[in-house]
C-alpha cells in the first residue's frame, strides 16, 4: 500500500502530460478553446503532484524528472500550439503556402519558440542548485497560464483589449520572442511555490493568490492574463527584498 501512495505525485504528473498532449491534439485541429481549458486542467495537476510530493515524503529523481517532461509539453509546446491556432483562427492564411513571403512564414511559427526555450529552461532548472528559493528566469507554467487565457478571452470577453491586440499579426510574434527569451533570462523571481499548508512560510504566494483572485473577478479572462506580468514584478521584487 505504501509503495502505491507514493505513486500518487507521480501520477499526478502523468496526468498533466496526458493533458498537454491533449491539449496539442486540440489546438492543431482548430479547438483552441478546449485546448486551453485542457492546459488549465494540467495546471491544477502540476499544482498538486508537487504538494502531494511533499506530504507523503514521496519526493523523487524520477519524479522530478518526469515533471519537466510534462512541463514542456502542457506549458511549452501545447501554448505554442494555441498561438499557431489563434493565428489561425483569425484569418492570418496558411503559413505553408508558397504563396506567402518567407518572412510571413517565419513569423507563424515563431510560436514554437516556446518550447525549446522551455526546455531549456527546465534543463537550467535541473541542474542549477540556487533555485531553491529563487527561480532564474520565468518559470514555464506562467507562459501555459498566460497563453491559456487568450482563446478564453476571445470566446468569452469580445470587448477585451487583449482582442484588439490578437488581431495584430505582430501580437503573437513578439509574445513568443518576449516570453522565450523570459524563460532562460538572468531574471531572480522569488519562488512562490506552495511548500505547505502553513500560513507564514506560504503567505508571500497566499498574497499572490489574493491579488489573482481580484484580477479575474475584475476582469475575467483577461484579468486571468494580467496575473502573470503582476507575477513576475511581484517575484522580482520580493526576490531582492525577502531574506531567507
Amino acid at each position: 500500500m505504501r509503495q502505491l501512495i507514493k505513486q500518487i505525485p507521480n501520477t499526478l504528473t502523468l496526468l498533466n502530460l496526458l493533458c498537454g498532449s491533449l491539449a496539442v491534439l486540440m489546438a492543431l485541429r482548430g479547438y483552441i478553446t478546449l485546448g486551453a481549458i485542457l492546459v488549465s486542467i494540467g495546471f491544477v495537476f502540476d499544482l498538486f503532484d508537487g504538494i502531494a510530493a511533499r506530504l507523503l515524503k514521496a519526493q523523487s529523481p524520477i519524479g522530478k524528472e518526469l515533471d519537466s517532461l510534462a512541463d514542456l509539453i502542457s506549458f511549452g509546446l501545447a501554448p505554442a500550439a494555441i498561438l499557431f491556432g489563434i493565428q489561425e483562427q483569425l484569418g492570418v492564411g496558411d503559413p505553408f503556402s508558397i504563396s506567402q513571403p518567407a518572412g510571413t512564414i517565419i513569423l507563424r511559427l515563431l510560436p514554437f519558440l516556446l518550447p525549446v526555450f522551455a526546455g531549456l529552461r527546465l534543463a537550467l532548472f535541473n541542474i542549477d542548485e540556487r533555485q531553491s528559493h529563487q527561480f532564474i528566469g520565468v518559470p514555464t507554467p506562467a507562459n501555459g497560464l498566460m497563453v491559456l487565457s487568450l482563446p478564453l478571452i476571445l470566446r468569452f470577453q469580445p470587448d477585451s483589449f487583449l482582442v484588439a491586440m490578437l488581431n495584430n499579426d505582430l501580437f503573437v510574434p513578439i509574445y513568443s520572442v518576449i516570453v522565450s527569451y523570459l524563460m532562460v533570462s538572468p531574471l531572480r523571481l522569488y519562488s512562490l511555490k506552495i511548500k505547505g499548508f502553513n500560513f507564514k512560510e506560504t503567505r508571500y504566494t497566499y498574497i499572490l493568490a489574493a491579488i489573482a483572485a481580484v484580477l479575474v473577478g475584475v476582469f475575467g479572462f483577461t484579468g486571468l492574463f494580467l496575473t502573470i506580468p503582476v507575477y513576475i514584478l511581484y517575484a522580482a521584487i520580493l526576490s531582492v527584498s525577502v531574506k531567507e
